[in-house]
């Protein structure tokens, strides 16, 4: 679902967004019951969602430490899946607000929206059609928990995923070994300066990160990548020990999964105007990181970033110095060509 939305979007600035709790039409449905103050909140975003929707949801019920809350914000679906939400809300023991958004918002407006009107302390996020594993819940907050101090620190926690098909069947190889991903570098922000770690379905984050992650801005490229970025730039944020997630590959995102290792890797990203395109959009996102955080960066970082509209060496010395540095052969490889060639900046405004 991410891909699809991803590039549904584009590269042009979000429009603006209504951020109160009541945009579109809304449904709250079962407030009789559950906490007042409550600690986890878990955060569900669909958009016709209708073919695996039911087993993420069950998967839910299913946890060792239930949520207090889910919030959910549906973008303008077509199909059953608001009537799916609204008999699950009936049948569950926690309160369920679903939010109908029209016109639709895509999916990191959707998210920015829904996560603004969580509740909890802690905020566990949601894809429509994956599967998480019983202590998905329990071991994100206890994570989170542990790192967070007195609750000021920005913090989040995520893991890799088990990849299963379309009938449940699980792959041989997991999410970030497909990709060719270590969810525990040296320098966390100077990996997600370069490209993402982290999946949002297996999100667990605290309040303390969303008071400075959100709003969004324009120009960033995807929800989790954000959150994650702002965590280890002015937080913490560490990966699990095992998965947490049976995350479903069928045709709506199999872009997501696809292998960056080796020389087949080498061959999706070489230089291209796609590829320096997308790479502007990187560099946009960390931009408004610079932005959005300041005199906060460490300084090296601050360098780095304004060097983005240079390229070539300046660029290439300040990645050094910042220990900014993509993760494996074939995008160290991009990354070098395209910095060199500066293709880049023709779509850096």
């Amino acid at each position: 679902m991410a891909a699809a939305n991803r590039l549904a979007r584009g590269i042009g600035k979000r429009r603006q967004l209504d951020r109160t709790p009541h945009h579109g039409s809304q449904d709250i449905v079962n407030t009789n019951v559950g906490n007042d103050e409550p600690e986890i909140s878990v955060v569900l975003c669909t958009h016709n969602g209708e073919e695996w929707l039911e087993a993420q949801l069950d998967s839910i019920l299913s946890q060792t430490r239930p949520p207090d809350e889910l919030i959910v914000g549906d973008d303008e679906s077509c199909d059953s899946t608001f009537g799916l939400l609204q008999s699950f809300a009936r049948r569950a023991e926690f309160p369920v607000h679903i939010a109908r958004h029209e016109p639709q918002l895509g999916v990191v407006d959707n998210f920015e929206v829904t996560l603004s009107r969580a509740n909890g302390r802690y905020m566990a996020l949601c894809d429509q059609d994956d599967v998480w594993l019983p202590d998905r819940i329990e071991s994100g907050v206890e994570a989170v928990a542990s790192i967070e101090g007195d609750g000021s620190v920005p913090a989040l926690v995520f893991s890799d995923l088990i990849l299963i098909d379309e009938h449940d069947q699980e792959g041989g190889r997991s999410f970030m070994e497909t990709r060719g991903i270590d969810g525990r570098p040296d320098n966390p922000l100077g990996t997600l300066l370069r490209h993402n770690l982290v999946t949002g379905c297996t999100v667990t984050c605290n309040r303390a990160l969303l008071k400075k992650a959100i709003p969004f801005p324009d120009q960033i490229v995807m929800h989790d990548w954000w959150l994650a970025l702002v965590a280890a730039a002015i937080g913490r944020i560490e990966m699990l020990e095992s998965p947490k997630v049976r995350y479903r590959l069928h045709g709506k995102n199999q872009v997501g999964a696809q292998s960056l290792v080796g020389w087949e890797g080498i061959r999706r990203i070489m230089p291209g105007v796609e590829s320096r395109k997308a790479l502007a959009r990187v560099f946009r996102q960390d931009q408004e990181l610079g932005r959005r955080l300041g005199d906060q960066l460490d300084p090296s970082i601050r360098s780095f970033i304004e060097c983005i509209p240079r390229g070539g060496g300046p660029l290439r010395r300040a990645a050094r110095a910042a220990g900014v540095s993509p993760q494996g052969f074939a995008r160290r490889v991009r990354f070098f060509l395209e910095t060199l060639i500066g293709g880049y900046r023709r779509y850096l405004d």
